[in-house]
């Protein structure tokens, strides 16, 4: 099969969205839950109690450590 580009370029749709009175924004995003494991091995494994225990005692002891 021919792929043919259509005559509507992404360009030409930007700037009619553009002279029609669109503004471009830059998008805010979520922060990522903490319970959710980033390694491969993991990803998408939420923490255990005792996981989530121990990383919250690893916070407290940072925020005293800190003071």
């Amino acid at each position: 099969m021919k792929h043919v580009p259509k005559p509507n370029t992404d360009e030409d749709l930007i700037r009619a969205f553009l002279d029609k009175g669109g503004e471009v924004k830059k998008g805010k995003t979520k922060p990522m839950p903490s319970d959710l494991g980033l390694s491969n091995n993991q990803w998408g494994n939420k923490l255990t109690k005792e996981e989530k225990a121990a990383v919250k005692a690893q916070e407290e002891a940072a925020k005293v450590a800190k003071k």
